[in-house]
């Protein structure tokens, strides 16, 4: 974790360079992070909508008021979707070296990891099939939030799941479903194949600590999705 935990930049310079370099790194390395387009596009269209509004105010004589209150507004989006992406998709990310960590936060790391508690919370998961037997999971801390996130202090989401053939019964409880899934992402695809196509897909989640697994969380009841 960084050391100062409100690593983003305070003045407009600052942002303005900084959100540059990071998502220039992002760009060069979302491949071997594994972070995918549809999570760094809001940033980057909110550094393009940014940058214009940036060099507008920069001229202090021409600019207007309303030129100031539209890049307040925009700078305001920006931090709070950067500050969000960071977390969903850099914070945790085990694939990120603690040097390229360093290098996007722009502050030292600690390697050790910080002692957590045992977590009490169960997350909110929603299921999505998908075509050819793939199952979308979207899982978030509140269950009325409008984007996915993961509990600060878990380092995955863990999902237990069984396929249902037509007719039978749905498993009673997570240790009934033999299959085991975990990610380090709040969204995140399960793929059971097209041959298991009209069937149920029971799955039992909670939030885990993968270095102290008696920590992690407790089970979610069983989440249901048929399989298209």
């Amino acid at each position: 974790m960084p050391r100062n935990k409100d690593w983003l930049p305070k003045q407009n310079d600052d942002i303005y360079n900084k959100a540059k370099s990071y998502l220039e790194l992002i760009a060069a390395n979302k491949v071997a992070w594994d972070i995918p387009d549809i999570a760094i596009t809001p940033l980057t269209d909110l550094q393009a909508e940014f940058n214009p509004l940036y060099d507008k105010i920069q001229d202090k004589r021409r600019r207007t008021s309303a030129d100031v209150t539209d890049f307040r507004d925009c700078k305001k989006r920006l931090l709070k979707e950067w500050r969000a992406f960071h977390k969903e998709n850099v914070r945790g990310n085990r694939k990120i070296s603690p040097g390229d960590l360093s290098i996007l936060v722009g502050k030292e790391y600690d390697t050790e990891p910080t002692p957590r508690a045992k977590i009490e919370l169960t997350p909110y998961v929603n299921l999505k099939p998908i075509a050819s037997g793939v199952i979308e999971v979207r899982s978030q801390t509140e269950k009325d939030a409008t984007r996915v996130s993961m509990l600060a202090i878990a380092d995955g989401i863990e999902c237990r799941y069984t396929i249902v053939p037509k007719g039978e019964m749905p498993p009673s409880s997570y240790e009934d479903a033999k299959s085991t899934v975990v990610s380090r992402k709040a969204r995140f695809t399960i793929t059971v194949g097209d041959k298991n196509s009209g069937d149920s897909f029971y799955g039992f989640f909670r939030w885990v600590n993968t270095s102290r697994p008696d920590n992690s969380g407790p089970w979610t009841k069983a989440i249901h999705a048929v399989i298209a």
